[in-house]
C-alpha cells in the first residue's frame, strides 16, 4: 500500500509541473466549408507561442488552456486560437484587453469583434482568435464554429460592472475589463503594484470619454464589501493626491475620485475645462431598472379565504387526530386478543424508579 501511495505522489509531482496546454480537443475538425488539416488532433502550443507578449496578461486573467486549428476551405486559409478561461469573467477579460480599437461589433455572440483579417469571440468561457482573410463575409462559417463549440463551455454570467458606465461620450472599443495589476499598469500606468486592491477581490473597468477636444479615462473598480472599499479608498488617496493637478496633462491628469458602497470611480482629466467631473456624475451608483423590466406582483388572500382556511385546517387537525386515536386503540385491542401479557399488560416487567416522597410506593398496575 505504501509503495502504491508513493508511486501516486511521484505520478502527480511530474504531471503538476508540466500541465497540458491542450484544450482536449474543444475546436472541431470541420465547420461550415472549412476542414481541419490535421483533425482530429489538435496542435498543442504554449501559452508564449499562441499569445506572444501578452501571455502574462491571460494568464493573470485565468488563463487554463490554449488549442489552435489550421483550416482550409479551398484556397482559402484560417487559423483558429482558441483560449480556455478559467470562467466567462477571465474569457470577457481577456476579449477586452486583446480587442484593437479598429474591430467593429460583431453579432455573432454576446461579446464578438471583427475586421478585414481577424474576429475576436467570446463563448462562455472560451475565447476564439480567427486570423484570416474577408472575414466579415466568413458570418455563416464562423456562426457554425460558435455552434459546434458552444455546449463545451461554461455559460455562467458575464461580470456586470459595465452597468455603472454612462453611454455618454464613450470612445467606441475602449471599455477594458481587469482583473489584476499587470493589464492595469498596462493600460493605467499610474502606479506600481497592486494599489486597487486585486489580491482583495477588487475587480475593475475602465473606459475613455470624449468630448470636442477634452477626454477623460474613468475607472470603476467594485469590491466584495463597503469596507474593504473604504478602506482601499483611504489608502489610495496619497497616490491619488500626489498624481492629480490643477493644470491637467496627458502625464500628469487631474484626478476626480467618488466611493459609495462597494463601488470607487476615478475620472482622470487631461485637459483643463471639469469634464472629469460631468463624467464622474454620470455613474451609476446604484442598479439600473429600465421599464420593461421584469416584476413580480404580490398577490394577497382576502380575509374570507384566511377565516375559511383556518376552520378547515383545524378540522383536518382533529380528524387526523381522531383518526390516528382509533387506530391505535385498535391496533391495542388487537395485539391484547392475540398477545395477552405479552405486550400491554406486563406490570411485573416494568420497573420504576421513585423519591418516595410520600411514603407509598407506585402500584404498575394503575398504568394499565
Amino acid at each position: 500500500m505504501r509503495r502504491i501511495l508513493l508511486g501516486c505522489l511521484a505520478v502527480l509531482l511530474f504531471v503538476i509541473p508540466c500541465r497540458s496546454v491542450s484544450a482536449d480537443g474543444v475546436l472541431p475538425s470541420a465547420f461550415g466549408g472549412w476542414t481541419a488539416a490535421q483533425a482530429p488532433t489538435p496542435q498543442n502550443i504554449t501559452l508564449q507561442q499562441a499569445a506572444g507578449s501578452n501571455a502574462g496578461i491571460l494568464d493573470e486573467y485565468g488563463f487554463v488552456a490554449v488549442e489552435r486549428g489550421n483550416y482550409s476551405h479551398g484556397n482559402n486559409k484560417l487559423t483558429v486560437t482558441l483560449y480556455r478561461m478559467v470562467d466567462p469573467t477571465a474569457a470577457y477579460g481577456a476579449f477586452t484587453y486583446l480587442r484593437p480599437a479598429n474591430m467593429s461589433e460583431s453579432k455573432l455572440t454576446t461579446y464578438s469583434a471583427e475586421s478585414q483579417d481577424r474576429a475576436l469571440i467570446v463563448s462562455g468561457n472560451f475565447l476564439l482568435d480567427v486570423n484570416g482573410e474577408r472575414i466579415p463575409a466568413l458570418s455563416d462559417d464562423l456562426t457554425a464554429l460558435v455552434t459546434a463549440i458552444t455546449p463545451k463551455a461554461d455559460h455562467r454570467p458575464f461580470p456586470s460592472i459595465s452597468d455603472h458606465f454612462p453611454t455618454e461620450g464613450l470612445v467606441p472599443n475602449s471599455e477594458r475589463y481587469v482583473l489584476g495589476p499587470l493589464a492595469l499598469q498596462k493600460l493605467l500606468p499610474i502606479a506600481d503594484g497592486d494599489w486597487l486592491g486585486f489580491h482583495q477581490g477588487a475587480e475593475a473597468m475602465l473606459a475613455r470619454y470624449r468630448k470636442g477636444n477634452q477626454e477623460v479615462t474613468l475607472l470603476v473598480s467594485e469590491y466584495p464589501t463597503q469596507q474593504i472599499a473604504a478602506a482601499r479608498y483611504d489608502k489610495m488617496a496619497p497616490i491619488l493626491a500626489g498624481l492629480s493637478t490643477e493644470r491637467p496633462t496627458t502625464s500628469h491628469p487631474k484626478v476626480y475620485s467618488r466611493r459609495e458602497a462597494g463601488l470607487i470611480v476615478l475620472a482622470f482629466d487631461s485637459r483643463p475645462g471639469g469634464y472629469g467631473d460631468e463624467v464622474l456624475s454620470q455613474v451609476a451608483f446604484g442598479h439600473n431598472v429600465v421599464w420593461n423590466e421584469p416584476k413580480f406582483t404580490a398577490t394577497e388572500p382576502s380575509m374570507n379565504v384566511y377565516i375559511i382556511g383556518a376552520f378547515v385546517g383545524t378540522g383536518a387537525i382533529c380528524l387526523i387526530a381522531i383518526v390516528s386515536g382509533l387506530g391505535f386503540a385498535l391496533v391495542r385491542i388487537l395485539v391484547k386478543y392475540f398477545f395477552p401479557g405479552k405486550v400491554f399488560d406486563r406490570p411485573r416487567n416494568i420497573e420504576i424508579i421513585q423519591l418516595d416522597l410520600n411514603g407509598r410506593s407506585v402500584n404498575t398496575k394503575d398504568f394499565y
